[in-house]
């Protein structure tokens, strides 16, 4: 068996230059590596984002068989975790984060896995089997961030969770007519089924009042999620305290814009940096320090 030339650099399409990874950077609902924050923990956030990212983009735009190339780069993974040099330019990116922070190897695998599953799964029954998805697709990056910050307890970790999970459905509900677009249902079908609301409504550009009342139960129930993890920030101390309160304000800022929108993910836009930061700035009023 051949080597892979990381197609052509983890075939172009897919791989990000620096200032494509900056605007998508900029486009998240919350601040990836806050300006504020020292050089070196911007640096090895920003190459956790881009590792996420990137294997995110394998498992939504790779051309192809897409689960090889994920368990490629799995591979390369356990590689520079045994202390080897891995040929793929994004994870070798990760070689300062793993030599001066505990960041584990799981957590890196599982976003891998999330998207393997993506690969299988693309409807979801229940609200437990999406929160299943959640456990893979996005705590393992709360798990990384509070590994590079060292406040990787138990206690923290479980309330990280909560608010991965709040962010990954807030995602999933501004962008669910994107999702539909790539055959997609990340709304649970028995939601679809309590609101009366058939998928092709999803994707059809315009809410009904049903789609509405759908979006706002689903809001709802992420932003308890939020609530219910928010208590991180009180554990917190320094640095650390200040980048995930930009994370939950992040969070509520995508709320504010669903409901500004009036529950409708089609009309509803992105929350602006000015947005995030009023959110940011009510979220240190809460928890001062």
């Amino acid at each position: 068996m051949t080597e892979p030339r990381w197609q052509e650099s983890a075939d172009r399409s897919v791989a990000m230059e620096p200032a494509a990874a900056r605007a998508a950077m900029r486009n998240e609902n919350f601040p990836v590596a806050l300006a504020v924050l020292p050089r070196h923990i911007r640096r090895h956030l920003t190459a956790a984002y881009n590792y996420a990212r990137y294997v995110d983009d394998l498992g939504d735009k790779a051309p192809g068989a897409r689960i090889p190339r994920l368990e490629q780069v799995a591979a390369e993974v356990r590689l520079l975790y045994a202390g080897g040099i891995p040929g793929d330019p994004v994870v070798a990116a990760l070689r300062p984060l793993v030599a001066d922070t505990t960041v584990p190897m799981e957590p890196m695998l599982r976003l891998i896995e999330a998207n393997i599953v993506d690969q299988r799964v693309v409807r979801y029954e229940t609200f437990d089997e999406l929160e299943g998805y959640c456990r893979l697709s996005a705590n393992p990056v709360g798990e990384i961030v509070l590994h590079i910050f060292d406040r990787a307890s138990v206690e923290c970790i479980a309330f990280s969770n909560r608010i991965c999970t709040a962010l990954q459905l807030l995602e999933h509900w501004q962008d669910i007519g994107e999702d539909y677009a790539s055959g997609r249902v990340y709304v649970p079908q028995r939601d679809l089924r309590r609101f009366k609301v058939a998928e092709p409504l999803l994707g059809s550009g315009e809410a009904t009042d049903d789609v509405r009342a759908l979006i706002a139960f689903e809001t709802d129930r992420a932003l308890a999620w939020l609530d219910a993890g928010a208590p991180l920030v009180s554990t917190l101390h320094g640095w650390s305290r200040l980048a995930v309160s930009g994370y939950i304000a992040g969070g509520r800022a995508a709320a504010h814009a669903l409901r500004l929108s009036g529950h409708d993910p089609m009309k509803a836009r992105k929350p602006s940096t000015r947005q995030i930061a009023v959110a940011w700035a009510v979220a240190t009023v809460r928890w001062p320090g």
